[in-house]
């Protein structure tokens, strides 16, 4: 049975609280001091947008609890991709990540320079191999302790995001938007893959702001001040389906795991610890994921015989990504984002925290 650590928080206590988090979690039964670390960022918006990507914060405190207990800053990188839509370095720059891993003095590899090599999986694939005709990762993450460190948001494709979501970008390269229509799936092929290439593996689920809507992007955030932290990725994210308010068995992924044995999604089989006492002690925020104009595009064009290779193996596809570009960061963040990045900054803690790490 899976514990996984919920735990309350706050700006004052953060770093002391993703160390209970974790200690809660029994993390040190999973991640080695004796192999390397692998740290995978969250990055959804190359922009600062609240709830959109890992807090400099959350990486913080994961790395002050870690090498307080005697890991080797030396042996532990950070890690993300970026996508069609998303750059890399802009998106490490505004979110304000290279400030701590400088001052932690740990490697960054943008997965966009590492080595792809061929994954020999102990099952087939449920449609990773029939979409993208091969079973890749980066041959500088294979025995690595891998600690995700996603938030808890909602999204289009997926209903929400979360410790299985966070893998997305960390095997599939920028063509990774052909796996839309079976997301779910390949979410769950993804899970086999980190089970078969890392030493361990471990999430620490930002709940600190939270982001309802029509996410990974155009969404409200709202106060959260949770934390979760568990070794089991499927039972992160049920978990996070409490919180979260939606049903768990919209979120595909849970069920199909959980019958390949690659995690639990059973409330009545996972352990909570924390600050509560229970899975009905869980508090429910209440969220509705939506489909922002760019998803619903994507979804529903799709479907069409032949739409896939017209917009997506083609010249064209320079197309949707511009068309994508030009909504979130010329429509949609002045006219209706930018509220809430200024509220986020000027009348939260959180924040003002954030902001904390910005280099003069």
């Amino acid at each position: 049975m899976p514990k996984v650590a919920v735990v309350k928080t706050s700006p004052k206590t953060i770093f002391d609280d993703i160390a209970r988090a974790m200690d809660l979690a029994e993390y040190d039964k999973f991640v080695s001091k004796d192999v390397a670390t692998t740290i995978k960022l969250n990055l959804s918006w190359s922009k600062l947008y609240p709830a959109c990507s890992t807090n400099p914060y959350i990486l913080d405190g994961l790395l002050r609890k870690l090498l307080s207990d005697g890991f080797d800053n030396g042996k532990i990188q950070a890690v993300e991709n970026e996508t069609v839509v998303t750059n890399i370095y802009a998106g490490v720059k505004n979110n304000n990540w290279y400030p701590v891993m400088k001052k932690h003095k740990i490697k960054f590899l943008p997965l966009i320079k590492a080595t792809y090599v061929n994954v020999d999986l102990p099952q087939k694939t449920l449609v990773m191999e029939d979409i993208f005709g091969e079973t890749i990762a980066p041959k500088e993450i294979f025995g690595t302790n891998i600690i995700h460190l996603p938030t808890i948001k909602t999204h289009g494709h997926t209903q929400m995001t979360g410790a299985m979501k966070d893998s997305f970008g960390l095997y599939l390269t920028k063509n990774r938007h052909l796996a839309h229509l079976k997301i779910h799936e390949i979410l769950v092929d993804l899970l086999l893959m980190q089970q078969t290439i890392s030493h361990s593996e471990f999430v620490l689920t930002d709940g600190t702001v939270m982001g309802d809507g029509p996410g990974p992007r155009t969404m409200v955030p709202k106060i959260g001040n949770l934390l979760i932290a568990t070794s089991d990725m499927v039972a992160a994210d049920t978990v996070q389906t409490r919180l979260m308010g939606i049903d768990q068995n919209c979120v595909h992924k849970l069920q199909i795991a959980n019958s390949l044995g690659l995690g639990e999604s059973d409330p009545e089989r996972i352990e909570i610890v924390g600050d509560y006492e229970s899975w009905k002690d869980l508090p429910n925020f209440h969220m509705k994921p939506g489909k922002s104009p760019v998803v619903a595009f994507n979804r529903g064009f799709l479907r069409f015989p032949g739409m896939e290779t017209f917009l997506f193996r083609s010249p064209l596809m320079w197309l949707p990504t511009q068309l994508s570009g030009l909504y979130h960061d010329g429509i949609w963040l002045p006219l209706k984002g930018r509220k809430w990045v200024k509220w986020f900054l000027e009348e939260t803690e959180w924040g003002k925290l954030w902001s904390s790490y910005s280099e003069k």
